[in-house]
């Protein structure tokens, strides 16, 4: 047997450490072997000794110094070592032996990017991938690279790439999620995060990102349940046990005194304070942990907690928990945070000192944080240069007093400026001290700091600088924190972009010392005149400003939350409203407003209310009406809606909006006729008004008169420029010109109106489409007579003339008597339809497909699922579920799920090519199916939409169509024993 042999086999069978003293043994015999001595040092790496592989490599290096590969090894294991500028040296003279490999230049980059080299690492990792395009290890350090730099768009674009070549990548998609995450893409990030979770269940890193994301977004029953994964992270030194003692699982104390463990920062440690005093108030024997700079500020507070300093002996306890495990163990979500009642005291030994040292009365006194602790990974983020905030000290009126620890003189002297700057730090001894000097100041700008949370737990007015990244402590896209009131939050609009943020909280404080002088009248008027200009950060800081002055004026409160809504708080602005019915129950107005606010989140059933106390407290309120009115429309309810549209016509003649509310009720109400005489009597008033016209055509259009109700739907188009500066056509001469034909409204439009695209180029046109979305193209490409489709950001080939593609019926004289000729003018992918008609064979089973819901679509217009209940017993059908975003629910209606597979409307086309028949409510998917000429069945509600009629079972636009109506409003089940007994002819006629 060659010498050899014996060892390539346990290599082979991975044998290791026989392999390890075979090696051995050889090189007894050949001590100077280089190929020995390599497989030595990778032997003795893949156990762990590496300096026994330091030795052999070294050695191997040594007597074969040309060699690339040996360098390469070299460096690996000095990296392993932490000797990062040795490594590499080493994986430079391996570049200098051969230029060309990709491993050397990603190790290079690795041991830079230890060595906080980032440019000089990325620039080796894109060598590196330049050289091998497919080499991951090179793009997810590059990741991390970017990550450091704050490049969070191309550090996800790298673990993007790195999941893409490894699907199985646990770190790639657990950095994917938390550069989503930095990016502020939560609902991204939170698909990725759990791809990583199916990859493995109990990945620390993934649970932790997804706990943030889960916390930022609001999702806070959720959130802390992952928040608990930090307890699993072996670098977290988060013990079990405690002195013997069992962690508390939230179970009833009966008596057993709790200690509570300190963890993570200061300011957790005092936004978290809260949940000890919520459990000693409700009698639980309470023992608290926290660091020596805490003692003193906490025990100021008077509560039957007994504290002691993170590292001595801890009093008598029986159970223990960490002070973050709390908010889960005690239930908390976003609408619960205890608050921090009473706010946070100062010892009143330290009050009396500071009341020497910060005399009262004089100017507004600020104090100003401008950085965190060093100590922290993301505060290069957090913190900015401290002559940012330089702009306040020279605003009027305004005294900054400096609150950073160890500040430095040259960040004193930009911080002045040429205002005034008083600076007592070197006074302050512990967070006692800080609580007694913030005492004495009227507020604070601080970054996020222990010094934020301090002074807004003591109540103090807090504007609050945040980067663009979010953390999960202040939520996303709120100005304001449930966690603490006084507290305004200024973020970054871009990452990096402090002065904007600087400039906002230098308004807000003008607007403080204006307040604090101004009249309040006027103040009011002025936040009123900039919310009507668009003003809105300013006149969302006016308001809070006269808040600060007047806390309980509810008109205030009321003209806030109109402010916050028109900003898109939809949160902040219901806090606001509600706060306002506190203060003042009955003030219509903010009844009104919150119930539009939940009508613009479909919560239509909380509104209904609202409305309808506003009409009672304010008779006159012609709003109210038609927000209820528009409100019962949607529950379905259209005969109690005219009722108050004609009270509010009443009340006032002119108020059109009314008449327009009440012809869209007597849709409702399969009324069309009333509608049109409504619209009229609208325009007799009111000759142009463009909405009257707009739905005196839907009315029209609804009970066939198309002449007239095309003509009057071009009114949809008054006082809209068109994009492009084409001339538009009009119906002239086409012959041998580009026509650009541009799609409106839905979707469903679209594949409606798309069938006079080939009688346009009947016209001599060469006919360019431009559709909403890019997953339209491939369908409407096989149009006939189109000749090109593009999508938003695609570049558009030379027109001569354009035209709206609902402009079409008016110009082409369509009549019911004069429809386009009919055939079907949408047609699958061939290939596609093939594979899918193969997937979808079942021989004699009829194939049914399902869709019952729309975008946003009206209420009524969806088809709840179980509604679908009765058809569950039909033998002989195969139902097939094409409803993107909702499964079907197999204890009502067994269905194959299809929605994974349809990535845009060809594969949808080539299912229904499969399917015998679609059952659907009012989507595209209706009008995709009749223009492919396939059977679809229309479920509709009790409503007369124009593009159905009102009391017609077919389609003039689809004659492959069937309608099947309610019969009044929610009649869904009568709607289903049709479809049933339907369904059932059919299987008879098979």
């Amino acid at each position: 047997m060659h010498r050899f042999d014996e060892l390539n086999r346990a290599l082979a069978e991975n044998r290791v450490d026989e392999a390890r003293e075979l090696c051995r043994g050889l090189l007894l015999d050949e001590p100077d072997n280089v190929d020995l001595l390599t497989l030595s040092g990778a032997l003795a790496r893949l156990r762990g000794a590496t300096e026994e592989a330091l030795e052999s490599f070294s050695r191997a290096a040594q007597l074969d110094p040309a060699q690339a590969e040996l360098n390469n090894n070299l460096g690996v294991v000095l990296e392993d070592l932490g000797r990062y500028e040795e490594a590499a040296g080493r994986y430079r003279r391996a570049l200098e032996l051969k230029p060309d490999y990709p491993e050397a230049l990603g190790n290079l980059g690795n041991a830079l990017l230890k060595l906080e080299r980032y440019d000089e690492a990325v620039a080796r990792f894109c060598d590196a991938i330049a050289l091998d395009p497919g080499y991951t290890s090179a793009y997810y350090h590059l990741g991390h690279a970017l990550r450091a730099q704050g490049e969070w768009e191309g550090a996800a674009r790298c673990y993007h790439k790195v999941v893409e070549l490894q699907p199985d990548h646990l770190k790639g998609w657990v950095n994917l999620g938390g550069s989503l995450l930095a990016l502020n893409r939560f609902d991204d990030a939170l698909s990725v995060l759990r791809v990583a979770l199916d990859l493995d269940p109990e990945s620390v890193d993934a649970h932790w990102n997804l706990a943030l994301t889960l916390l930022v977004a609001g999702d806070y029953r959720e959130g802390w349940r992952e928040y608990q994964w930090r307890l699993k992270d072996p670098a977290g030194n988060f013990a079990a046990e405690f002195l013997g003692r069992p962690m508390w699982d939230g179970a009833p104390l009966a008596g057993r005194t709790l200690l509570v463990r300190a963890e993570q920062g200061f300011g957790d440690a005092i936004q978290f304070f809260r949940y000890a005093q919520l459990l000693a108030r409700r009698g639980e024997r309470v023992v608290l942990e926290c660091r020596r700079e805490l003692l003193a500020l906490f025990a100021a507070q008077g509560e039957e907690i007994a504290l002691f300093a993170a590292g001595d002996p801890p009093p008598e306890f029986d159970t223990f928990v960490y002070l973050m495990s709390l908010p889960h163990l005690l239930g908390t979500t976003l609408q619960d945070i205890p608050p921090q009642s009473p706010p946070l005291r100062t010892d009143p030994v330290r009050g009396a000192r500071w009341r020497d040292l910060v005399p009262p009365g004089g100017e507004l006194k600020v104090g100003v944080v401008w950085a965190g602790s060093a100590g922290y990974k993301r505060d290069r983020y957090r913190s900015l240069p401290a002559g940012a905030l330089a702009p306040l000290s020279s605003l009027p009126g305004v005294t900054l007093y400096n609150l950073q620890l160890g500040a430095r003189p040259d960040d004193l002297a930009a911080l002045r400026g040429g205002g005034k700057l008083v600076d007592l730090t070197g006074e302050i001894g512990d967070f006692a001290d800080t609580a007694a000097f913030l005492d004495r100041l009227d507020l604070v700008v601080s970054v996020d700091t222990a010094v934020a949370h301090l002074a807004a737990a003591m109540g103090k007015p807090v504007h609050l600088l945040l980067p663009f990244s979010c953390d999960w402590r202040w939520l996303y896209g709120r100005s304001d924190s449930p966690w603490y009131e006084s507290v305004t939050l200024h973020r970054q609009e871009a990452p990096g972009q402090w002065q904007p943020v600087a400039e906002a909280v230098a308004r807000g404080i003008v607007s403080t010392t204006a307040a604090a002088g101004e009249d309040p009248n006027l103040l009011f008027r002025e936040a009123n005149r900039l919310r009507g200009a668009g003003d809105l950060r300013g006149a969302i800081e006016r308001y809070r400003a006269l808040l600060a002055r007047l806390p309980d004026c509810a008109e205030i409160y009321n003209n806030l939350g109109l402010a916050l809504q028109d900003q898109g708080l939809s949160a902040e602005a219901e806090a606001s409203y509600r706060r306002a019915l506190e203060l003042k129950p009955h003030l219509a107005d903010a009844y009104n407003n919150l119930g539009t606010l939940l009508v613009g989140r479909a919560e239509h059933d909380a509104a209904e209310p609202l409305f309808r106390r506003a009409v009672e407290l304010n008779p006159d309120y012609l709003p109210a009406y038609v927000n209820l009115g528009a409100c019962l429309q949607v529950l379905e309810e259209p005969a109690q809606a005219v009722e108050l549209y004609r009270r509010a016509i009443a009340l006032d003649p002119g108020y059109f909006e009314a008449r327009i509310n009440l012809g869209t009720a007597y849709q409702d109400l399969m009324q069309p006729r009333r509608a049109i005489d409504t619209y009229e009597e609208l325009l007799r008033l009111a000759p142009e008004h463009p909405e009257a016209h707009w739905n005196l055509a839907l009315s029209l259009l609804s009970v066939g008169e198309f002449e007239r109700g095309w003509r009057e739907y071009e009114w949809r188009l008054a006082g809209c420029e068109p994009e492009l500066a084409l001339p538009v056509w009009r119906g002239e001469e086409l012959s041998g010109r580009t026509i650009l034909l541009q799609c409106e409204q839905g979707l469903g439009d679209t594949l409606q109106f798309i069938r006079y695209a080939p009688l346009v180029a009947q016209r001599g046109a060469k006919v360019v489409l431009r559709c909403q979305m890019a997953g339209l193209k491939p369908l409407l490409s096989r149009v006939p007579g189109v000749a090109a489709v593009c999508a938003p950001g695609d570049e558009l080939p030379p027109c001569d003339c354009q035209v709206q593609l609902l402009s079409l019926p008016h110009l082409f004289g369509t009549t019911l008597e004069q429809m386009p000729p009919w055939h079907p003018y949408l047609f699958p992918e061939e290939r596609r339809a093939t594979l899918w008609s193969l997937m979808l064979d079942e021989g004699r089973t009829l194939k049914v497909g399902l869709v019952w819901r729309g975008g946003p679509l009206p209420r009524n217009r969806a088809c709840p699922f179980q509604e679908f209940a009765p058809l569950a017993d039909m033998s002989g059908v195969l139902f097939y579920s094409l409803q993107l975003g909702e499964a079907p629910d197999p204890g009502i209606l067994p269905a194959v799920d299809l929605a994974a597979q349809i990535k845009d409307f060809g594969d949808t086309a080539a299912i229904l090519a499969g399917l015998d028949l679609l059952i659907t409510v009012d989507t595209a998917a209706a009008h995709l199916a009749g223009g492919m000429g396939l059977p679809v069945w229309l479920l509709l509600p009790y409503s007369c939409d124009w593009r159905w009629f009102a009391e017609r079972e077919d389609s003039p636009w689809y004659p492959t169509m069937r309608i099947f109506r309610q019969r009044h409003p929610g009649d869904w089940p009568g709607v289903m024993g049709r479809i049933r007994g339907a369904l059932a002819e059919r299987l008879s006629c098979q």
